[in-house]
């Protein structure tokens, strides 16, 4: 098997520059790295592997390591970082830019994610690899991959993880050491070898509307086998929480949504739980067990999150997806009738209009009999017509929503089509 490569493009960091003759041909490789390459690093040939030996000592091919002992080479801390928050972090800080194609990403999270987890596992050990007494798995340095603590993967980067986390690779029908580099050529698949991905024609075929398992095989074959883990729970998506027109707020303005990964994963129940900042997490109750949305109440001015898990049909429960914090807040003069006859005064049909940050917005309003038709604005542009009175009856319904991709600043208007058409307005809804 030849040597497992690491990352070229931050040996060009003058702070980790090697002395002496190996910094002359490193340099001269650098060189030609940067006329052509992607900015992706490469991973150095480390050390031979001491048989026998065991730092972390992990035993199992199918699921990965809880943690994993990184070497923090500025400092000389050996430190017990969670597994996944490491390949997450390794991604983030470089090996993996977020720009990429998704199936570039998820190619890459597949490798990184292995290559740790071989040098992990009892038997794999590099004899070198003592520090102050203390023995690790990985330096956080491109000798093996680069790891900064502080970095933040996106979701994009998470998205790719959790896609591959329940797959691992076999060559020769054996767990082994996933390498990558940069690369030099710009052209799909014309430096595969079998052995290592070539990040820049890795992204080539990316581009070219490649899958992530299409490249796999391309670079990796021959004798390559795909091995899915039936000991790993299903992975979910990240819960996602939208407004929806119809809803109500008294039973839930938010509609909290989510997915297996893949789509066809073997999912038998979801669990998800809420909390409101500063306080628990408590269950949700959902419309039945294998429900991939339910509707819930948002506590108004306070943040609150969403996390969501689900389980085989052999019993394995996966991690929680964690979803981002979403602040509601109630905009407007909540609870005023804005058209129409009020006893025996006809009110004065008036534009409501708010200025809002935030990712969802939605309009609260009575409907029933006797309700009249709005239009409702963003940005001065008309939207929507809503007739209140082709609606069930109820006090405060969405009657109309809109989601963005970006929360950001915008302004949301109102206006009663009729001036004796009674119109309720209470309240624009708004999740940040």
């Amino acid at each position: 098997m030849p040597d497992p490569s690491t990352h070229a493009a931050h040996a060009l960091d003058p702070d980790r520059r090697p002395r002496g003759a190996v910094l002359m041909v490193r340099l001269a490789v650098g060189a030609l790295f940067v006329l052509s390459a992607l900015l992706v690093p490469q991973v150095t040939d480390p050390p031979p592997t001491a048989a026998g030996s065991s730092c972390t000592g992990w035993t199992s091919q199918a699921v990965p390591p809880a943690s994993i002992r990184v070497l923090r080479t500025r400092t000389g801390r050996v430190e017990t970082v969670p597994f996944r928050k490491y390949v997450a972090r390794v991604m983030a800080s470089g090996e993996w830019p977020s720009r990429l194609k998704m199936a570039t990403l998820e190619a890459g999270a597949l490798a990184s994610k292995q290559y740790a987890w071989y040098y992990a596992m009892k038997g794999n050990h590099r004899a070198d690899y003592i520090r102050g007494g203390k023995c690790y798995d990985v330096r956080d340095d491109t000798r093996d991959q680069l790891y900064r603590h502080y970095a933040s993967p996106t979701d994009r980067q998470w998205k790719a993880l959790d896609k591959t986390w329940g797959l691992t690779l076999r060559k020769n029908g054996r767990f082994f050491l996933t390498g990558y580099r940069a690369g030099s050529s710009g052209t799909c698949g014309a430096d595969a070898n079998g052995w290592k991905l070539y990040a820049r024609s890795v992204e080539a075929c990316a581009r070219q509307g490649w899958s992530y398992a299409r490249i796999l095989r391309k670079y990796l074959s021959p004798r390559l086998d795909f091995v899915w883990s039936d000991k790993i729970g299903p992975v979910v998506s990240s819960p996602k929480v939208r407004l929806k027109g119809g809803n109500t707020v008294a039973t839930g303005a938010a509609t909290v949504s989510w997915r297996p990964v893949p789509a066809k994963a073997d999912v038998v129940r979801y669990k998800v739980q809420r909390k409101a900042r500063g306080g628990v997490w408590k269950a949700v109750e959902l419309p039945s067990p294998s429900a991939r949305s339910v509707d819930s109440y948002l506590k108004v001015d306070t943040t609150t999150r969403f996390r969501v898990r689900a389980q085989d049909s052999k019993g394995n429960w996966g991690r929680w997806a964690y979803g981002d914090g979403r602040r509601a807040a109630v905009r407007g003069p909540a609870g005023t009738t804005i058209a129409g006859v009020v006893g025996t005064a006809t009110v004065t049909t008036q534009r409501v209009k708010n200025r809002f940050t935030g990712r969802s917005v939605a309009v609260v309003a009575r409907t029933g009999p006797g309700m009249g038709t709005i239009k409702v604005f963003i940005n001065g542009k008309r939207l929507a017509t809503v007739d209140l009175e082709n609606m069930a009856p109820n006090r405060r319904k969405l009657v109309w929503a809109k989601n963005f991709k970006r929360s950001g600043p915008r302004t949301v208007a109102v206006k009663p089509i009729g001036e004796r058409e009674r119109v309720d307005f209470m309240g624009f809804y708004v999740l940040r």
